[in-house]
């Protein structure tokens, strides 16, 4: 079943207010799927530029609205893609992002990127829905977390299991068992994330072989056939979907890798 979520608000359907063609969210699968969200107004429709932080505040407070409209709620999310103008603010963002999901966050990626009508922020998200069914039928959201795998002080989760998916949270190259980052080329680096993505799945009771959507960032679109010669290895046959762009990632690093799985 498909369900088009209506804005709850007026401001809040930017088809109507911009005439982006696109539904506020989506129902489905036990899931919410939103539209990337910037900050408006949510009564004008009005567009409120800002800081990061402000810009941040608000959509989060929109989110509750849209979330809230459909019986869930942030603190069910799953994943978020935080887009920002310029990495520079990582820690800026982050700050106010503790303040809306203080525990148990979701799995998480965040790039630097160009946003429409000069935004400094957008968040995507996707939550587990509420059902109005019995307790035994409402879709369970449980945090992955194997030992080793946290990255302290960051506000997210390695994995989130939620219905029949495991949602990831993009992943650099790093030593399993330290933490530390393991710098290389793209094709090193790719492989090490790979490695340690197929670790992650298995903690989770999934695997490599489940993967149905990959989204892979790399420094530069130059390095694209040297990240396919290393990912053709992981998924040699039937691979999954996939998106890969160019983008600015945070720490130096020259490729990140999220994806979602069968659980």
């Amino acid at each position: 079943m498909r369900e088009v979520i209506p804005a709850p608000v007026r401001g809040l359907d930017l088809h109507r207010e911009y005439g982006h063609h696109q539904s506020p969210a989506i129902r489905a699968g036990g899931m919410v799927f939103c539209s990337g969200m910037v900050a408006i107004d949510p009564q004008s429709g009005e567009r409120q530029h800002g800081t990061v932080t402000s810009e941040a505040r608000r959509i989060f407070e929109n989110l509750k609205l849209l979330l809230g409209s459909t019986g869930s709620s942030l603190d069910r999310l799953v994943q978020v893609h935080a887009m920002i103008y310029d990495r520079i603010e990582y820690d800026v963002l982050n700050r106010l992002y503790r303040q809306y999901v203080p525990t148990s966050p979701p799995a998480r990626t965040v790039m630097s990127m160009q946003i429409e009508a000069g935004f400094r922020v957008m968040l995507e998200v996707i939550a587990a829905a509420e059902t109005r069914q019995p307790a035994a039928m409402i879709y369970p959201r449980q945090v992955v977390e194997p030992g080793g795998w946290r990255r302290p002080g960051l506000p997210l989760s390695p994995a989130i299991r939620a219905g029949d998916f495991v949602f990831l949270s993009g992943m650099t190259a790093t030593d399993p068992t330290t933490g530390a980052p393991v710098r290389g080329t793209v094709a090193a680096e790719t492989r090490q994330i790979l490695t340690n993505m197929g670790e992650l799945l298995e903690a989770a009771g999934s695997s490599l072989a489940k993967v149905v959507k990959v989204n892979a960032l790399i420094y530069s679109m130059l390095e694209y056939e040297n990240m396919n010669s290393v990912y053709r290895e992981f998924f040699p046959v039937d691979p999954p979907a996939r998106t890969i762009c160019g983008a600015g990632l945070i720490g130096g690093h020259k490729v990140e890798i999220e994806c979602v799985a069968r659980a």
